[in-house]
This record gives structure tokens, sequence and C-alpha cells, in this order.
């Protein structure tokens, strides 16, 4: 059930304001020139009537200017207003309505403007509960047959009543009703795509910020995890007293530290500056070559695997270079993590409509897998693979796969288990 709630005061642009100060300037003019024909109290009520519609336009415009908000819907920021405005304005509506109700028929329709434009004020505002300007309308034809009876009566001036003046004045009611509705909608399918824009905003907001920790991740965790390998080989080289081999692991440690920065700030840059100032977008085919120039340094810094490339190679997206090339990082990050030293097979097979990037290592019965590594992992690596092959139309499988090896150009060696990161998408 609808709780009964004070006429919001909307806030109006001066172009509206404008209108409406005519509107009363002209409703004045005809009161003057009609004057000496009305009874004293129709005179008045019009009068009053004419200082509340000004009044109502000129604080709706006040509180609109002071809001800030002249470009949002009225409803936005009559939500926000104060309870004195709100008892204020629904005082200077209540002013009109019944000044305009009372006057319409007695004034031969010239009051009719003031009830007309206090129910299209009421009407039109999605805040306005349907209590409220049901009570409004419903006054308004009160107001309308009092003002009919007390013509008749001669308490109005000439003592008769104009049939078609009198269904003019309700005409002008139920289309004022019709059109306040009409507005209404408007408005409310306005603010609906207002919630829309600020919906979809915040999604890309969303998706910029999953978009780059996403590119984090993936380059922290391969240069961060490739400097960990590479400290303990350091550290086992110290304690064999093979300083010279230590001293390259540590020059390595560093080209890694360097190289992950790097990569660091191009996902960042990447993902900061829009297409047009970056020079190259996403969109630009990649040779084939240019991918696998990339991946091979990963590769290489490795101990133990293997790359096996098959197919005609052929362009692809920027989008889908670089899901290749983290799809890499993240497949040698788990083996590194779960099968440290076993060996890795890395597979790319270009084929006429699509690409496929395999990485596998076998599972060892009993695990040997580095603890403190390993325990870095939150699953956010294979998530962020899926969600980049998704968005490109692909698949990713990641799992145990039996005693099968399936890198490109292998055949089954042994019966081990072995950990498939499996990605395609269309090129």
């Amino acid at each position: 059930m609808s709780s009964f709630r004070l006429p919001p005061l909307a806030a109006t642009t001066p172009w509206s304001a404008g209108i409406n100060l005519a509107g009363a300037l002209a409703v004045a003019y005809g009161l003057w020139r009609g004057a000496p024909h009305f009874a004293p109290w129709v005179v008045v009520a019009v009068a009053a009537g004419l200082v509340a519609w000004v009044a109502h336009t000129l604080l709706a415009t006040r509180w609109g200017a002071r809001a800030g908000e002249a470009s949002a819907p009225p409803s936005a920021v009559a939500s926000r207003t104060s309870p004195d405005g709100r008892v204020l304005g629904a005082a200077l509506l209540a002013v009109m309505v019944i000044a305009g109700a009372l006057t319409a028929v007695p004034t031969q329709g010239l009051g009719v403007a003031l009830l007309v434009v206090a129910v299209l004020v009421v009407t039109s505002d999605p805040a306005s509960s349907p209590l409220v300007w049901g009570v409004v309308v419903l006054a308004g034809a009160l107001g309308i047959a009092v003002g009919t009876v007390l013509a008749l009566v001669g308490l109005g001036g000439s003592g008769e009543v104009n049939v078609l003046g009198l269904l003019a004045v309700i005409a002008g009611l139920v289309l004022s009703v019709v059109a306040g509705f009409g507005r209404r909608a408007q408005r409310v399918l306005l603010a609906e795509r207002e919630r829309a824009s600020a919906e979809a905003l915040r999604a890309q907001v969303a998706a910029h910020r999953i978009a780059i920790a996403r590119d984090l991740h993936d380059v922290l965790a391969h240069s961060l995890g490739g400097l960990v390998v590479q400290l303990d080989a350091v550290e086992a080289l110290l304690d064999a007293g093979d300083t010279e081999r230590a001293a390259a692991r540590v020059a390595a440690a560093r080209g890694l530290a360097v190289e992950g920065l790097g990569e660091a700030r191009e996902a960042v840059r990447a993902l900061r500056e829009p297409e047009s100032e970056r020079g190259s977008g996403s969109a630009d085919p990649v040779a084939a070559a240019a991918v696998e120039t990339r991946i091979r340094p990963l590769i290489a810094a490795e101990q133990g695997v293997r790359l096996d490339v098959a197919g005609v190679a052929h362009p692809v997206s920027g989008a889908l270079a670089e899901a290749l090339v983290r799809t890499v990082q993240e497949g040698l990050s788990n083996a590194r993590k779960h099968a440290p030293g076993a060996a890795v097979r890395v597979g790319l097979v270009w084929h006429p409509d699509r690409v496929e990037c395999t990485i596998e290592n076998p599972v060892s019965a009993t695990p040997t897998q580095d603890g403190a590594l390993a325990a870095t992992g939150g699953g956010y690596g294979l998530r962020g693979v899926r969600e980049r092959f998704a968005v490109l139309g692909g698949t990713v499988q990641a799992g145990v796969v039996p005693g099968v090896a399936t890198a490109v150009g292998s055949a089954p060696e042994n019966d081990a288990d072995r950990f498939v990161l499996r990605a395609e998408a269309p090129a």
C-alpha cells in the first residue's frame, strides 16, 4: 500500500522557468482584463494562485541551481530536497490546485491554467506516489464541481455556466493528467538509461581493474617465480663453493628482475593509454614470428623446457598474441611450482582457422613441489587464462591426463600422468 508523501520539489531548468513565468504573466493579464466581470473572491483566488505559481517556479529554479544538477532528471534532485523545501513546495502546489479548480468555471477557463500546471508538476514527477497524484487529481475534480455550483448560484460573477466551457475545463484536467503521465514515463526512461550508463561505467572500471590485476599477476608470477629458482640455485652453488656459476646465476636473476619490471610497466601502460595514443592497437595483426620471438626467451630461461611448433604459421590479432604469451608464462610458472626440475613441453600448433597452445609436465606419484613457492598460488593465473581466451571466443582446458604425452610432434615416452594446460582460439 502506498504511503502518503509530500509532493517533491523538482528542480526546474531556466528554460522551463521562463515558460512558466510567461504563462503566469498571460494569466495575470487575462485576470486584469476580466476582473470587473468576476466576483471579488474569484479575483483574490486567481491572484493567490498566480503568486503561488511564480513562487513555486522561482523556488524550484533556485533549488535546481543550488543542487548543481540542472541536467539531471528532476526526480534525482527532488529525492534530495530538504523537508522544508518539500513542505513549501507542497503548500504552493495546494494553493494552485484549489485556486485553479474553484475559479476554472467562474473565469470561463482562465483559472484552469493554475490547475493544469499543478497537476502536470505532480503527475510528471516519478517521485510522486500514486496516492499523492490521486489526491491532487481528485481535489481538482471536486474543486471544479464546487466552482461550477458557485457559478450557478451567482456567487461566481455572471450566474451562468457555459456547458462547452465546463467541458473544456474537464478536458483540460484530463489532458493534464495524460500529459503528466507521458512526461513521467519519459523521465523514468531517462533515469533508467542513466542508471544503465552508470552500471556500464562501473562494469568497465571493474573490467579495467581485473585486466590490470591479471596482467600484473602473469608478469610477477613468472618473474618472481624465476627469481626464486635462480636464487635457490645460487644458494646451492655457493654451498658447493662454485662462485663463478653462482655469479652467473645472480646475473640471470637480475635479468629476470629487469625484464619483469619492464613487462609490468608495459602492461600498465597498455591498459591505461588509449589505443590511438599507443600507436598500435590490439586489433592490429601480429606476425607469427613475433609471437614465437616472445615465447622463445621464456623457454630459454628455464631448464628442461622444449618448444614444438607445427602447422603453417600466420598472423594473429594482438589480443590473441598476448594471450598465447601469457598462457606460456602461466604454464611454466605452474610447472616451476608443482614439478620443479621436471621436463616441460610447450606446443604451438598453427591451424588454418585457429591457434592451439599446450603446456605439459609429468606429475610424479610422490610430488616434489617447492612448498614455499607452491603456496603462493591462488588459482588466479588459470582463471586469467580462461578470461583471456573467453573474450576471444576460445576455450581452455587444464587438468591431469593419465599416461599420454600430448606435446606436438611427440610420442608417449612412459605411462606417467601429465598435467596439461591447453588453450585454443580462432585466428
